[in-house]
């Protein structure tokens, strides 16, 4: 209700509001409008090259197709026409869907320069410019390939942000894009939805599958969309879901383009369990029939929190579930960055499991603390003295220091990372550089969930006939 008219008169607007209120129709809805409005001159024709006019910038493949998707049923029986593109396909198909002439783009980054680059679209003609995720995309990972897309809009007459969260720290790169603009907050900055439930266990590194299969076993989590910090740890915990028996697809970064909507659409469509993926699921993404969320690792901050709970039940007002699993010594973080989402929800028990990872004790974390603040300064710990155990020293003396601080066996953390019998000797793995070869910590591992398939009998020997 607000953003339409504030667009339809032609004025840069910076929209915030929850996930899922419906940002990409209100953008899309009055650009629409404005398109049609703009007819050329009696007696004129609009080239091809000059009919593309509205660009917007997303973050994610997955939600340039989905923006894409809103777009063509907005302007559908209309002259409009519009197109999707992404990165890491083949660019030949894209262009040749732009060759007849879009007047609505959508896309990330890196495929739009590219697009730019090999001349397949005229940054000339572009007039009106979005971006989604604004403070993602104005951050620090995407703002080079975003400010070169700028620059060449050297047309550009009005600019739309959109966007759930706002840090402090971008809002100064945004008013410095917008001209005169129109600030609408229809939520509180960096809040979460409150029709999803809170809950926190508390859950060693060791037992998070483990814990993760009993909710699963016992039904408390149904459609569930989980978060791991990296792509690897990623792997691990949906092959360990996996030889449990549980259905489960993989949503990251270093999945291809096909293997990433196969995932989505088997998600979509209730023929998988669970949905395991990187952040690059947490913005945006409107998925049907997610109900519960699981952060397996902590995210790296508030905005991600929001984005990340905002999946269950996005779209909708249905209640859904937000599950966050934390060691001993993340719930300082986990309170810096619940307490400014208005997250208030204090470490239960769940019913049934019983943890059996080694406990973190007090002293221990205070040790593990300054031997990591001593190691990141590469130093012994003396200030202002280069130690001469810094980062190139005794890999394996420094991790069974760093085990026995944690009341675990020096000996049983050796083996975990280089190998039963190895001495603390790094074993480099075939084709690996031996700089690349870093030892796995063991917080960094899935748990016991992963069951070691039984070994078959592969003997090549004959059996000896009977009686010789």
């Amino acid at each position: 209700m607000q953003v339409i008219p504030a667009v339809l008169e032609g004025r840069d607007v910076l929209a915030i509001a929850s996930t899922g209120s419906g940002k990409t129709i209100a953008w899309g809805a009055p650009m629409a409008e404005l398109l049609l409005r703009d007819k050329p001159d009696k007696g004129s024709r609009m080239t091809p090259a000059d009919r593309l006019r509205c660009m917007a910038i997303v973050p994610t493949r997955e939600l340039s197709e989905q923006v894409g998707t809103v777009i063509k049923d907005l302007i559908r029986d209309t002259v409009l026409r519009s197109t999707a593109v992404w990165g890491k396909v083949s660019l030949g198909p894209q262009v040749k869907r732009i060759e007849p002439g879009i007047d609505i783009l959508t896309g990330t980054p890196g495929r739009l320069r590219e697009l730019i680059e090999v001349g397949a679209i005229n940054p000339a003609s572009i007039r009106m410019l979005v971006i989604d995720e604004a403070d993602r995309m104005l951050d620090m990972g995407f703002r080079p390939q975003v400010s070169w897309l700028i620059r060449r809009l050297v047309r550009r007459e009005q600019t739309v942000l959109c966007s759930a969260t706002m840090p402090r720290e971008v809002e100064g790169l945004a008013d410095d894009l917008l001209q005169g603009a129109i600030r609408l907050e229809v939520d509180p900055n960096t809040v979460a939805v409150d029709h999803v439930t809170q809950h926190l266990v508390l859950a060693h590194p060791g037992d998070r599958v483990d814990l993760l299969l009993h909710l699963l076993k016992k039904g408390t989590l149904r459609r569930t969309l989980v978060f791991c910090r990296t792509r690897r740890r990623t792997g691990w915990v949906a092959t360990a879901l996996r030889r449990n028996g549980i259905t489960v697809g993989q949503l990251h970064g270093d999945r291809s383009q096909a293997q990433r909507r196969r995932a989505l659409a088997a998600f979509s469509e209730g023929d998988l369990d669970v949905l395991v993926a990187t952040d690059v699921a947490s913005r945006g993404l409107h998925i049907p029939g997610v109900r519960h969320v699981v952060n397996y690792d902590l995210p790296n901050g508030t905005e991600d929190l929001v984005h990340r709970v905002g999946r269950a039940a996005h779209g909708e007002r249905n209640r859904g579930q937000a599950w966050t699993f934390i060691a001993v010594g993340e719930q300082k973080d986990w309170r810096h960055m619940s307490r400014p989402a208005g997250i208030q929800a204090e470490p239960e028990d769940v019913d049934g499991f019983v943890p059996v990872g080694p406990p973190v004790t007090a002293k221990g974390k205070a040790k593990d603390r300054a031997q990591a603040k001593d190691r990141a300064k590469g130093k012994d710990g003396v200030k202002g003295k280069a130690g001469a155990k810094g980062k190139a020293g005794d890999q394996a003396e420094r991790t069974a220091k760093d085990a026995k601080g944690k009341g675990r066996d020096p000996g049983w953390m050796r083996d975990a990372m280089f190998g039963k019998g190895s001495g603390g000797k790094r074993r480099v793995g075939p084709g690996r550089r031996k700089a690349a070869s870093r030892p796995i910590k063991a917080a960094d591992r899935p748990g016991r969930g992963i069951i070691t398939p039984a070994r078959k009998n592969t003997s090549t020997k004959k059996q000896k006939p009977e009686g010789a």
